[in-house]
This record gives C-alpha cells, structure tokens and sequence, in this order.
C-alpha cells in the first residue's frame, strides 16, 4: 500500500489490535492519519498482532466497542461472561461474582484476539488512513514541531504525533530512548481451547493451583479458552505431556465442574513478565498497548487496560479544534489521567500473582480464608466486581 503524502496529524506503529483500535477510534476526527505495519493483511490468518489467544474483555471495554459501531460484529462472535467462580485447589474458600447481583447483563465479554483484529481492520478499509505496508520504521528524530520517521522502504514521514503500538520489546520505543523495566515472574502461559462434556452455561472460572493460577473463559457451548500459568521450570516437563496425559493434570487441578475435558486445542506456551515502559509519552510521542505495558494474564487487565488507555488519547484528541495534536499540554494532560489506572491495575496484577503463586503455608491459609470472607461481603464484591468490569478507573 502506498502513500499519497509524507505529512501527517498522527501516525501509529504497529498495525496489530491496539493500533487499529486507536486508528478506528479517530475515524472522525479529521486528522490526517497514517499505519506502519510491518505485515502484509492478505494473509490475516497468520499475522501475528491477530493471533488466537483468548481476550476476556471486560463490560466497559466491550461497551466502548461498541460505541465504535462494532455491537452487531462483537454480539455474534463474542460470549458473554454471566458468572465468575473464583476457587483455590484443596481448599474450600471459594468466591462467586455474578452479573445478576450487578442488575446488568453480564460481566464481560470472550473473543479471540484474531477475531477482534480483523473486525477492526475490517473497518478501518472506509476510512481515511494511508498504510505504509508492509513496512516498518528504522529510525526516528524528535524535532520541535515534529517527528521525522525514517522507514526501511526509503520513505521519509513527517508527523506531529507519533503513537508506538508495535508491541512488547517495541523496536521504536527503544530508538526514542524508552527503556522498559522488566520484571520476570519466572511463568510461562500455557494457552489452549478444551472440549468440555458439560456446557459452561456462560461461566468463567479462575482456579488457584499448586501448579499455577489457571483461567477458563466461555467460548462455545462446550468449549473454553485456557490460560494455564506454571513455573518455567515445568515448560518443558509439559511441552513433552501427550494430549491425554495434559487433560488428566488438568483435570486433577480444576475438578469437575464442567464435566470431564474431552479435547485440548494446539497448545502455545509464552513466557510472563511484567513490562513497564519507563514513561508513556514524551515529546510528541505516546506509547501504547504492550509496548507500555504487558502484564501477567491472572487477572484478564492486560487488553483491558490498554483500550483504556486508547479510549483517553483518542477523546483529546477527537476535541481538538485546530490545536497541535502533539502538544505538550495535550500529552500530559494524557499522562495525568492514565497513570492513576495504570499503576492502580498494574500494582493490583502484581500483587495477585505474587500472592496466588506462592504456596507458602501461611500465605495459602490466608487468601484461603480471604476468598470465604470476600463471599460473604457483598460490598467488598460489588468493587471487586466493578474492578473486573473495567469501571474503576475508567473514562
């Protein structure tokens, strides 16, 4: 794809779902907007910003989606989450939320990242947005009045914004001088679809294990998407398990509340740590999605937290009148109301997997006693669910 003009309002890197959530977002507030996407979209299948991993957006996010004219798309690929079961292995302290106590019709919302990609990419076709594709940038100079992008296919861009959205471990965030600070949980994410014999009736189930917290979202009627995070010690003790023998662990870990686990998907292992960009903008830059921050899966924030993130920069800069939209005024105004949500989320993550995945004796009889306690008040339920569905903190 090819460019009609060098000069540009914004211009994003990384053509994956946070990039084109921004780009759709700013659909209408005629800004001369531009992608740099290093893959090509012919193939969408296999392009790696849309992979098959399970997103459980939370009921703002969701609601925001839609907002951006994606509800009929989002109802007929997504399952609603009605109920949480929130349990420890061994242990009889248990937690239930549910969208009934809420008066709402339901939690959340399960969607595949591939699915959620390409009905935004699906829509970005209408709109006014010049690609540079494939292609990518290979060096950045930050000027006073704009930012000169230097991409691989010799072309020069000029932009008064540059928005990085090209992924963890972001090239351009590393040639702007950003560094991350990385903190290496020493986990790794096993993450599969399971057949299940009984229907999940709309339920997600995260369960504390002595292997690792483990996470079930509603897909099909008799299918879940898994998120299984285990000492890296064991990856390869479970990259080696047959099918058979990885379902009988699984079983032994979660129980029978849907049933025996009949089949397990292709199965992808990754490793969790939590990255932090030094800073989420600076002059005339913004940093966005796992490029500012990847956080552990324990508690589905991830996704959630970067759309948030989105949600913020995109109303600025939809209300601009004239106004540079690299400015400085802008940008930490950007920064004053995200940062409070963001170390808010991030600290919350962090300390829930330092805290489920210690199976020191003490610390198991505590959150044990923490779970019965946390269902039995109802109050201290209504926040934790409002937490879950994106609201505290949220725009």
């Amino acid at each position: 794809m090819k460019a009609q003009s060098n000069n540009l309002d914004v211009l994003i890197v990384g053509g994956g779902v946070v990039g084109c959530l921004l780009a759709r977002a700013l659909a209408t507030s005629g800004l001369k907007l531009g992608m740099v996407e290093s893959r090509l979209y012919e193939a969408q299948q296999n392009h790696p910003g849309f992979d098959s991993r399970t997103l459980a957006l939370a009921r703002h996010s969701a609601h925001y989606l839609w907002q951006l004219g994606l509800k009929p798309q989002l109802k007929a690929a997504s399952t609603p989450i009605l109920s949480i079961k929130i349990t420890d292995q061994g242990h009889l302290g248990q937690c239930y939320l549910d969208s009934h106590s809420q008066g709402i019709e339901a939690l959340g919302y399960v969607i595949s990242q591939q699915q959620l990609g390409n009905m935004l990419y699906s829509q970005l076709a209408n709109q006014r947005l010049e690609w540079f594709c494939p292609d990518q940038v290979v060096k950045v100079q930050l000027q006073s009045d704009l930012v000169q992008v230097s991409l691989a296919s010799g072309q020069q861009l000029a932009t008064r914004l540059l928005v990085v959205a090209d992924g963890g471990d972001s090239a351009t965030a590393k040639m702007l001088g950003v560094n991350s600070q990385i903190d290496d949980y020493g986990q790794v994410a096993l993450v599969a679809n399971v057949q299940t014999e009984q229907p999940h009736h709309q339920r997600a189930f995260e369960r504390f294990t002595q292997h690792g917290p483990l996470a079930l979202l509603p897909i099909d009627k008799c299918q879940a998407g898994l998120v299984w995070s285990l000492n890296a010690a064991s990856q390869d003790e479970f990259s080696r398990l047959s099918d058979a023998q990885l379902l009988s662990l699984l079983q032994q870990a979660f129980g029978y509340d849907l049933g025996r686990f009949t089949r397990i998907s292709q199965r992808v292992i990754y490793p969790l740590r939590l990255v932090r960009a030094e800073r989420g903008s600076a002059h005339r830059t913004v940093i966005l999605g796992n490029a500012a921050h990847t956080l552990h899966p324990i508690a589905g924030q991830g996704f959630n937290l970067g759309l948030r993130d989105v949600q913020q920069l995109a109303a600025q800069l939809n209300q601009l009148k004239g106004e540079d939209p690299g400015g400085f005024k802008l940008l930490q105004h950007y920064q004053q109301q995200r940062q409070p949500d963001q170390l808010k989320v991030i600290g919350l993550t962090d300390g829930l997997v330092r805290l489920f995945s210690n199976q020191h004796a003490p610390l198991v009889v505590g959150r044990n006693m923490g779970l019965s306690l946390l269902q039995g008040c109802q109050g201290v339920k209504n926040l934790l669910a409002w937490q879950a569905m994106g609201y505290n903190g949220a725009n």
